[in-house]
């Protein structure tokens, strides 16, 4: 490994990643938090423009964040890389055993109160099975996003280990990964919706790109400069301009993904170098606040407006504030109990590590 495609080993490393991760966890939950605007064709906020704007480029950041971060962590950071098996188990508890988890205690309580809701569940067996299989069937219907990147990791992880087996590069072991992922992309085809494989073919792209900044970081960063103001105004100029011609060209949204990304990791570099500590207190958290925003972003939106006549935005308000707040105080309690069986018990039912982030 050559130094100008090694990635960087120092804390800020890691640091600038979590402060992604955190803007990623951010976009999510805001969009999240537009079910109550009063749109006339029931479609909630989806129609509105900041919600359009944040949706193209808010799932390719975390993505592009989980095939940088396999990358990293099972290649380049040792050098004996886990195993085939190690590494699925490994993906089972942190990603798979959690939506089984919530999938469970959600299932009655979302049947029962279906007609708070926009789709109707069935307290039956067969819907149950659906929603653990079809993200248009799933109880918490956000969550096809641990599917399909569960199949991401195992697949491309596989790929390269059986690669690196038969001494193949890893940059040729990336550029066929990448004209794969865009082969899904392009394709005139439609894949099935089982375990979410039609979000993985229009995702696996940016998960590729996240990998290939994470071997070429080094290079990349000294070519584009991403700390620097200039560059951040020149991707979200980039960003913005791509977005609105997506309007009327669709088929040019994946770029405006992969400038949204580069917007956002720019962000995220400088608020790193400079010293930037707002997003700080968040860090190590995005995970189960992923987890569970939904139930307080359904509680403020879905639940709470049927007893409380108030303007819309405000249930928007309510529903992002508690869904960061809370799940941000569940994780520290965690952490600050964590030595108690039970709260080990949960963290393991949430795929939670209960290490102190750095």
């Amino acid at each position: 490994m050559t130094p100008s495609s090694s990635p960087p080993q120092s804390p800020s490393f890691i640091r600038h990643i979590a402060y992604l991760q955190v803007i990623g966890i951010i976009l999510v939950v805001f969009g999240h938090s537009f079910h109550e605007y009063p749109a006339a064709d029931a479609s909630g906020g989806s129609q509105l423009l900041v919600y359009r704007m944040m949706y193209s480029f808010r799932m390719p950041v975390f993505m592009f964040v989980s095939g940088y971060l396999m990358l990293y962590t099972s290649f380049l950071r040792h050098t004996h890389p886990s195993s085939g098996f190690g590494f699925i188990i490994t993906k089972l508890r942190r990603l798979m055993l959690p939506f089984l988890f919530l999938t469970i205690v959600t299932f009655i309580p979302r049947s029962l109160f279906s007609t708070m809701a926009d789709d109707h569940i069935a307290l039956d067996p067969q819907s149950f099975l659906r929603s653990l299989f079809y993200p248009e069937h799933m109880v918490i219907p956000y969550f096809w996003f641990l599917q399909a990147s569960f199949t991401l990791l195992v697949f491309c992880h596989t790929f390269i280990l059986l690669g690196r087996r038969v001494r193949i590069s890893h940059g040729l072991l990336l550029a066929m990964l990448l004209l794969l992922a865009v082969l899904l992309l392009v394709l005139p085809f439609s894949p099935t919706s089982f375990f979410s494989f039609h979000h993985v073919c229009r995702l696996a792209v940016y998960f590729v790109i996240g990998m290939i900044y994470c071997r070429y970081s080094a290079a990349i960063d000294t070519l584009l400069r991403p700390a620097s103001p200039i560059t951040l105004l020149i991707s979200a100029a980039l960003w913005a301009t791509l977005f609105l011609t997506a309007q009327t060209i669709p088929a040019i949204m994946p770029l405006c993904s992969v400038a949204g990304i580069s917007m956002c990791l720019s962000l995220a570099r400088i608020m790193d170098v400079r010293g930037i500590t707002i997003l700080q207190p968040l860090i190590g958290a995005n995970y189960i606040i992923f987890l569970l925003s939904w139930y307080f972003n359904v509680a403020s939106q879905q639940i709470l407006h049927h007893h409380i006549d108030m303007p819309w935005w405000t249930f928007t308000i309510l529903s992002f504030t508690t869904g960061i707040l809370i799940p941000w105080l569940i994780y520290r309690l965690l952490l600050r109990t964590r030595t108690a069986p039970l709260t080990r018990i949960t963290a393991h039912l949430l795929g939670q590590s209960l290490r102190s982030p750095k």
